[in-house]
C-alpha cells in the first residue's frame, strides 16, 4: 500500500497544476464574461440616455416652431440639468429666447393684470439673454445684447418697471459692436419713434435694417408698428414708404396692418386733405395709387360705385397738377352723393372750391 501510494503520487502531482490552471481560465473567463455584460447593459443604458435627450430635444424644437417660446425654453432646461454645459441645447435655448422677445405678449384672463405676468416671464428672459451673452461674440454678441435692450423696453412698456436708460443703453451697445446688426437698428429705430426721439435718425435706423435683407417680417413689423398710429409731421410720409416698398417687393402684410394704413392715409373721416396729401404724394404718383390698390386688396370689392376709389383718385390728379380733370372727377362725385351727408361729401365740396378758384 505504502508503495502504491508513493506511486500515485508523482501523477496528483501533475493533476493538481492542470486543475488549478483549468479554474483560473474558467475565472478570467467569467470575468471577462461579466465585463462584456457590464459593458453591454453601460451601452443600452447610453443608447436609452440618447435616445432619451433626442426626444426631449425634438419636443423643444417642436414647441418653438409652434410659437410656445416658453414652454420650449423649460424643456430645454429640462435637458440642462443633466448636461449643463451641452452647447447645442444652450444655444437652442438662447435662440428661442430671442424668438420669443421678438413675438413676446401676454395674455391674460379676467381680473389678471398683464404686468404681473408679464414680470417673471422677462425675468426669465433676460437670465438667459445675459448667460447667452458671455458665449457670444461679434455679430452673435450684437443680436443678444440688442435683444436684452428690447427686453428692458417691453419691462418698461408691458410689465410697467425698470425706467432707467438700460433698454437704450444696451441697443447702443449693439450697435457699437455691429453697427449693420439687423436687430439693433431695428429695435433702436422703434424705440426712438416711440419714446419721442429724433425722427430722421430713427427712420435712418428701421432702413437699415430693412436694408440688411434679415428678419423681414420682424423689422417690418416693428417698422409699420411704430410708424402707423404716429400723429407727426411726415409719419404717414414714412408710412406710406413703407408699405409701397413691402408691396413691390412682393412681401406679405397683416390684414390688420393693411386696414391701418388705408384708415391711417385714405379714409375720408379720419384723414383731411393735407394728410391724404402726404401720403400720395410719399412715392411717384402711378407707385402711389398702385399701393392704394393694394392695400384695399378685397376689400375694394364692397364699395358699390367705388366711391373711395374715385375720391382718392381725384386728389391724386389735383396733386400732380392735372387740376381739370381733378375738377370733373370731383363735380362727378358731388352728383353721386346728392342727398347724402358726410365727410366724403364736406370735402368734396371744399375741393371743387378750392379748385375752381384757380
Amino acid at each position: 500500500m505504502t508503495e502504491g501510494n508513493q506511486k500515485a503520487e508523482p501523477g496528483a502531482d501533475k493533476a493538481w497544476p492542470f486543475v488549478m490552471s483549468w479554474v483560473g481560465r474558467t475565472s478570467a473567463l467569467i470575468g471577462l464574461f461579466v465585463s462584456v455584460a457590464g459593458g453591454v447593459t453601460w451601452l443600452v443604458h447610453r443608447h436609452q440616455q440618447t435616445a432619451e435627450r433626442q426626444a426631449q430635444m425634438a419636443t423643444a424644437e417642436a414647441q418653438a416652431k409652434q410659437g410656445q417660446y416658453q414652454a420650449a425654453v423649460e424643456s430645454y432646461g429640462v435637458l440642462l440639468k443633466s448636461g449643463p454645459l451641452d452647447r447645442a441645447v444652450l444655444d437652442a435655448q438662447l435662440n428661442t429666447t430671442m424668438a420669443w422677445v421678438e413675438d413676446f405678449h401676454v395674455p391674460t384672463r379676467e381680473n389678471q393684470s398683464g404686468a404681473d405676468v408679464a414680470a417673471p416671464e422677462l425675468d426669465e428672459i433676460l437670465t438667459i439673454l445675459s448667460a447667452g451673452l458671455t458665449r457670444r461674440k461679434g455679430t452673435q454678441a450684437a443680436d443678444v445684447q440688442a435683444h436684452i435692450g428690447w427686453t428692458h423696453w417691453l419691462n418698461q412698456r408691458i410689465a410697467d418697471r425698470d425706467y432707467g436708460p438700460a433698454a437704450e443703453q444696451n441697443l447702443s451697445a449693439a450697435l457699437a459692436t455691429d453697427a449693420e446688426n439687423v436687430y439693433a437698428n431695428a429695435m433702436l429705430g422703434a424705440w426712438m419713434i416711440q419714446n419721442d426721439g429724433n425722427f430722421s435718425e430713427a427712420i435712418g435706423h428701421l432702413n437699415t435694417a430693412v436694408t440688411t435683407g434679415k428678419a423681414r417680417p420682424f423689422v417690418r413689423k416693428l417698422q409699420l408698428g411704430a410708424l402707423v398710429d404716429l400723429d407727426k409731421k411726415d409719419g404717414r410720409i414714412e408710412l406710406m414708404r413703407a408699405a409701397n416698398d413691402i408691396r413691390k417687393s412682393g412681401e406679405p402684410m397683416d390684414e390688420e396692418f393693411r386696414k391701418r394704413i388705408l384708415d391711417s392715409c385714405f379714409d375720408p373721416i379720419v384723414t383731411d386733405h393735407g394728410e391724404m396729401a402726404e401720403c400720395l404724394t410719399a412715392v411717384k404718383p402711378d407707385e402711389a395709387w398702385q399701393t392704394y390698390l393694394w392695400l384695399e386688396g378685397k376689400a375694394g370689392e364692397t364699395h358699390g360705385k367705388n366711391l373711395d376709389h374715385d375720391f382718392v383718385d381725384a386728389n391724386l390728379l389735383e396733386l400732380t397738377g392735372r387740376r381739370q380733370e381733378s375738377l370733373e372727377k370731383y363735380r362727378a362725385l358731388q352728383q353721386e352723393l346728392k342727398g347724402q351727408s358726410g365727410t366724403m361729401k364736406s370735402l368734396v365740396n371744399a375741393a371743387i372750391v378750392r379748385l375752381s378758384r384757380g
